[in-house]
């Protein structure tokens, strides 16, 4: 069987509970609005509603097979992403309704009520009918309540170690991490142990170093395979070329080629950089000369998306971060911090200490705020490189941060990487947005107000410029 037609029957019963969703919320809207006179409602719009569900009904197929189809699989999305899909869906479904009714004059006798309740009603019966699906779907798989698993990398703890842990009770699950062949006694031992303490124990995917997540998988001929390097060809925006790839993909190449990336560097470009790359051309040939320009801002990636890129997704610098940090815990690949203020590489200490056991820092330095003389630049120069780090995190902020790594290209032996507010996220001195306010896109907002007084201008100028910039190049058929 390929891989298209596994797919088929979920999104088969996915387009099945949309139209039942429909019907119901249909029915429902019109058993509150006549519920007094239920059984003769027919007969006050003689036949209005039939052919408004009619209709509706057509109008699904089609939203469907454009919209519906074109999205990843429900399957895979997570309820937030799940409930905006259908939220969108039906704003869509009942504008074209409402287009129905006044093309053929007949938005004036139809109940105010009944038109504005159907979709707000059919987004609750969707939703819940796919969360109920998934559920079903997944149901061998998954268990209701949240398991707690421990998480054991390289190098591994103890047997009694692991063993004390189990007998707190803390832990339901166990993970082992890298449990390949050059380890394959201890990780033996440490699944006993599980065992004897009545804990399910599991071993991750791994390949070529990297520890595979849920989301990366693909199916490929009935083999479960996972992408391992960002494609060649560019996305041009504004005279930007963006690369295209997963953040998990984009992490898998890098740690591939750390060491043929030495001396060069990395940006994360969101719509406030993409904007100052399109107003200045010396800013967007700094961008154009890093290795990767990757788009850390959500309409960026989501232009992608709509250029028929598969797997295009935000690669935003702080989850970069975090999945590197995750898959470097044997020490393998070595980091080094330049940026932000004492304040934050202090805490930040702390954090990757607590979070990532493992992970190995060959230092941490914060330049003074204000131009450096050629013999300090020089002497933070040394500093990093007689580390031996493989990565230098800059935390500089844009764009002083990607002028600073154009200018060191080749003099920094690491890979720099320019991740701005990363530090901070990392050190826990901002707090980040939730996950579900990231996947709708609307992270700014939530950074908007923690800081209004230095964002406001940024944000709210530079989006606007953003959507005139990308309404002319539409208009004018450009990027």
């Amino acid at each position: 069987m390929n891989n298209s037609s596994k797919v088929a029957y979920p999104k088969r019963r996915v387009f099945i509970i949309d139209e039942l969703a429909l019907i119901l919320a249909f029915f429902t809207a019109l058993v509150i609005r006549y519920r007094s006179n239920v059984v003769n409602w027919k007969q006050f719009y003689d036949g209005l509603y039939i052919s408004f569900l009619v209709v509706l009904f057509l109008l699904q197929i089609i939203i469907f097979l454009l919209y519906d189809l074109r999205k990843k699989s429900m399957y895979l999305m997570d309820p937030v992403e799940n409930f905006f899909t259908v939220a969108k869906g039906k704003i869509l479904l009942i504008a074209l309704g409402l287009l129905y009714l006044y093309s053929v004059q007949r938005g004036t006798e139809s109940s105010r009520f009944v038109v504005a309740a159907i979709p707000l009603i059919d987004i609750v019966y969707d939703f819940i009918f796919r969360m109920l699906l998934k559920k079903q779907y997944f149901a061998k798989a998954t268990t209701e309540e949240k398991c707690r698993t421990y998480h054991v990398f390289r190098p591994y703890p103890s047997v009694e170690d692991i063993t004390s842990a189990f007998a707190k009770g803390d832990y339901d699950e166990l993970l082992i991490h890298d449990a390949d062949s050059d380890n394959e006694e201890a990780a033996e031992q440490i699944i006993a142990a599980a065992e004897a303490a009545g804990i399910r124990a599991y071993v991750n995917m791994n390949t070529l170093g990297y520890s595979v997540r849920s989301g990366i998988a693909t199916d490929i001929d009935d083999y479960a395979a996972i992408p391992v390097s960002v494609r060649k060809e560019k996305f041009n925006l504004f005279g930007i070329e963006y690369s295209i790839a997963r953040c998990e993909e984009a992490v898998l190449h890098v740690m591939r080629h750390i060491k043929e990336l030495s001396g060069e560097y990395i940006c994360f470009s969101n719509v406030h950089t993409c904007v100052m790359g399109k107003d200045d051309p010396e800013y967007r040939q700094v961008l154009n000369d890093a290795a990767f320009v990757f788009p850390d801002g959500a309409p960026i990636a989501k232009l992608q998306q709509r250029k028929g890129y598969i797997g295009a997704e935000r690669v935003a610098g702080p989850d970069f971060m975090e999945h590197i940090f995750r898959d470097s815990c044997d020490g393998k690949i070595t980091h080094y911090f330049y940026g932000a203020s004492e304040n934050t590489i202090e805490e930040l200490k702390k954090s990757l200490a607590e979070k990532y056991p493992g992970m190995v820092v060959k230092g941490y330095y914060s330049p003074p705020f204000k131009p450096l003389t050629k013999e300090e630049d020089e002497e933070d120069v040394r500093r990093i490189n007689e580390s031996g780090a493989d990565i230098v995190w800059i935390g500089l902020g844009a764009p002083k941060q990607e002028k600073w790594m154009k200018a060191h290209r080749g003099r920094v032996n690491g890979v720099m990487m320019g991740v701005g507010a990363g530090f901070d996220f990392h050190a826990g001195t901002i707090k980040r947005a939730p996950v579900f306010v990231r996947k709708i896109g609307l992270e700014w907002l939530y950074r908007l107000f923690q800081d209004p007084k230095r964002l406001i201008g940024r944000y709210f100028v530079t989006n606007l410029k953003f959507i005139c910039y990308l309404t002319i190049d539409r208009i004018f058929h450009r990027g």
